[in-house]
C-alpha cells in the first residue's frame, strides 16, 4: 500500500485504494492561496498522477470554504513592482498543465464558497459537484488582473459568451443553482454528508474498467487538450503583464489600506 506525502497546507486521503482526495487545508485563512500552498497542491497532484493505482483525483476544501482564491495581502505572493510574483503565477500555470495533461478522472467537490481560482479551476475538472450554498465569482477585473485557469476558454465553451462575460467581465456572483443550469456544475448534492455522496459517485466510477476509462478520457480530451494548454500560456503571459500595471497595483494597495483601517477600528472598539 502506497503512502501519500505529508504536506503542510494540503491533506491527501486515499479511499478504496483508487481515489486520492486532495484537500486544501488552510481553513483559518478560508483555504486562500499563497505560493507555498500552490506548491503543495502541485506536489499532491503530481504524486496522485504518478501512482498507477490511483484512478480518480478529488479536490475539496477543509472547513467552510472550497478555496478563497489568491491571498491578495500575503507578501509572499508579491514581488517589487508586481501584485503577483512570477513564482506564484508560474506555479499556478504548472498546476493547470498538470490537470490538463493527466489521464486520471478529476472531480471537484465544492464544499463552500469558491471565489477567483476556486471558480476558474473547476472548469478543468471532468466532473464538478457542489453544495447548495456554494458561491462562485471571478473578480479578475476588480483587481486589475485577467482570467486564469483557462477560464477565458472553458467558460465560453461550457456556458456561452454571455454567462462567461458576466463572470469574467462583470464579476457577477453566481449560485450553485445558476451554474448547474449553465453546465459548469455537474450536480448539486445535499450539504449533509456531501463528501460521502461525492465519494459514492467516485467509487462507482473507480469500479469501471480502467483502460476503458483512460481511453474514453483521451477521446474527450483529444482536441481540447492543446487548446487548453495554449489558453493557459496566453493567460499566464497576460497575467504577468497585468499584475505589473498601475490598475492592479492601485487596486491591491487600496484593498490593503481599507483592510488595515477596518482592523484599527475593530481594535479601538475592544
Amino acid at each position: 500500500m502506497f503512502s501519500p506525502p505529508k504536506l503542510e497546507s494540503v491533506a491527501i486521503d486515499i479511499d478504496s485504494e483508487a481515489i486520492a482526495v486532495i484537500k486544501y487545508n488552510r481553513p483559518k485563512a478560508a483555504n486562500a492561496l499563497n505560493t507555498p500552498v500552490l506548491k503543495d497542491i502541485l506536489s499532491a497532484l503530481q504524486w496522485a498522477d504518478s501512482e498507477e493505482a490511483i484512478r480518480i483525483i478529488i479536490t475539496t476544501g477543509e472547513g467552510k470554504f472550497y478555496t478563497a482564491g489568491l491571498d491578495l495581502l500575503d507578501p509572499i505572493n508579491q514581488q517589487p513592482g508586481a501584485t503577483i510574483s512570477d513564482d506564484f503565477s508560474g506555479t499556478l500555470s504548472t498546476i493547470h498543465e498538470q490537470i490538463i495533461n493527466t489521464n486520471k478522472i478529476v472531480i471537484s467537490a465544492v464544499n463552500g464558497p469558491a471565489p477567483g481560482w476556486g471558480t476558474s479551476s473547476i472548469a478543468l475538472s471532468d466532473m464538478v459537484y457542489a453544495v447548495p450554498d456554494a458561491l462562485f465569482f471571478t473578480p479578475f477585473v476588480q483587481w486589475g488582473l485577467c482570467a486564469e485557469g483557462c477560464s477565458s476558454l472553458t467558460f465560453m465553451r461550457i456556458m456561452g459568451r454571455q454567462k462567461a462575460s458576466a463572470l469574467i467581465l462583470g464579476g457577477q456572483r453566481m449560485t450553485a443553482q445558476e451554474l448547474e443550469s449553465a453546465g459548469l456544475v455537474t450536480k448539486i448534492l445535499p450539504k449533509e454528508n456531501f463528501m460521502q455522496e461525492v465519494l459514492k459517485i467516485a467509487q462507482g466510477v473507480a469500479k469501471l474498467p480502467p483502460q476503458s476509462l483512460k481511453t474514453n478520457k483521451e477521446l474527450l480530451m483529444r482536441n481540447l487538450r492543446e487548446e487548453l494548454l495554449e489558453a493557459n500560456r496566453t493567460e499566464l503571459e497576460l497575467l504577468k503583464k497585468q499584475c505589473r500595471g498601475k490598475e492592479s497595483l492601485d487596486a491591491i494597495a487600496g484593498f490593503a489600506a481599507e483592510t488595515e483601517k477596518r482592523r484599527k477600528e475593530k481594535v479601538s472598539k475592544m
